[in-house]
Order: C-alpha cells, then sequence, then structure tokens
C-alpha cells in the first residue's frame, strides 16, 4: 500500500518537472546576416529603430515587434513598433505605404527595421530514446533496507519516436532613414516554436544579437 503511493507521488512528480522543463525550454533560432553596403561605404549604426512586422496575423506581428523591442532596449537602443503606430491598418490598401512613411518620420527613428516571413516548413524530427530518473521520495526507514534501496533505483525509459516539427524562416531587411536605401539583412531559422512566445523570443534574441555583433547598433 504505501509502497503504490510512493510511487503514484513519483511519478506525479516526475511528470510535472517534465512540464516545467518543457515550458522552460527556448526556441532555437539560427540567423545569418550580411551587411548590403558597398565596400567604399561606412557602415552605418542605429539608435533608434523603427520595427514593422508584415504578417495577415496582427497577433504575431505584435507579440514578435514587442520581443524585438525588449531585446533591443536591454542594448539602450530606442524602438517604435508597427503595431502601435498603424493600428487596424489594412496592408493590403494603396495608402500603406505613405501611411508607413509617414510613422517612421513621426517617430523621428534613424532606422527602418521590417521582418517578413519568407516561408514554414514541415519536417519529420526524431527524438532519440532517453532513461530519465524518477525523482524518487525516500522511503520511510521503518520499511527496511530492502524498499528504502528500492526507491533509488527506479527509472523511465522512453524509446525514440518521430514527431511533426515546423521551421519558420523570416527576412530581417535594415534601412537607414537617411537614404531610405537598405543597408543590412538576415535571414533566420525558427526551429519547432513551443509557442508563439517563445518563437518571437527566440528570434529577437538571434536576430539582434546578429545586430548588435555587426555594429549595426549605436552604443
Amino acid at each position: 500500500m504505501l509502497q503504490g503511493r510512493y510511487m503514484l507521488m513519483a511519478q506525479r512528480i516526475f511528470a510535472f518537472c517534465s512540464l516545467l522543463l518543457l515550458a522552460a525550454c527556448a526556441t532555437t533560432t539560427e540567423t545569418n546576416s550580411t551587411w548590403q553596403t558597398k565596400t567604399d561605404e561606412p557602415r552605418p549604426s542605429f539608435a533608434h529603430l523603427y520595427v514593422l512586422v508584415l504578417s495577415e496575423n496582427p497577433v504575431a506581428s505584435a507579440a514578435v515587434e514587442q520581443q524585438v523591442k525588449k531585446s533591443l532596449t536591454k542594448r539602450k537602443v530606442e524602438t517604435t513598433l508597427g503595431s502601435t503606430t498603424l493600428p487596424a491598418t489594412n496592408r493590403q490598401a494603396a495608402d500603406f505605404r505613405s501611411k508607413v512613411e509617414q510613422a517612421v518620420k513621426d517617430s523621428d527613428a534613424d532606422g527602418v527595421m521590417v521582418v517578413t516571413l519568407l516561408k514554414s516548413q514541415e519536417r519529420d524530427e526524431y527524438m532519440p530514446p532517453t532513461v530519465d530518473y524518477l525523482p524518487m521520495a525516500s522511503a520511510p526507514m521503518y520499511l527496511g533496507y530492502g524498499p528504502y534501496v528500492s526507491y533509488s533505483h527506479r527509472a523511465l525509459y522512453q524509446p525514440g519516436y518521430y514527431q511533426s516539427a515546423t521551421d519558420y524562416y523570416l527576412q530581417t531587411q535594415l534601412y537607414s532613414v537617411k537614404t531610405a536605401k537598405p543597408v543590412w539583412q538576415a535571414q533566420s531559422r525558427s526551429m519547432s516554436p513551443y509557442s508563439l512566445k517563445s518563437g518571437a523570443e527566440g528570434y529577437a534574441k538571434s536576430v539582434v544579437s546578429k545586430l548588435d555583433r555587426d555594429g549595426a547598433l549605436k552604443r
């Protein structure tokens, strides 16, 4: 009876810990970048970026923009977002471009960061087998050494399996407001994000880190 109770408790603890670990996992995002300036041109750096994510889903656009702002703020870069300055704007409308240009002008930003989703791609992902040792509760000493030893040596084997995964490919284009020309570009691959928030956070950290390392952010 007592052994069954401890086993059930241990399984519940293990399941709870597994959920916490899954929720804490950050989305893996790979980003490759390149300058688009000519060899003899200076590479600009920016102190204030206007961030615009072009997506059919306004909720997703706002989520990505907010995470980019969070990462840029940590680097002391001012940020203005398209989702807050272009509310409920039809991006297919003929005057969308002029509205964006006016919003950028009003923001006084020196750079414009435009993010677009290139494609999403499904794939089969193989999860290798694992052996997880259950966090067993200590057995009461009065049960003797037999049950006590058995509680500390239980393991759960999970065989390997395939699961469906979706990768998202995004392009980031950085424009200089002064010249109205593209100066920096990046392609990012966000691999099977656990949620919209984790995917947006993973992308933002990756692309802003690239901007920083490439010297595109003014210090």
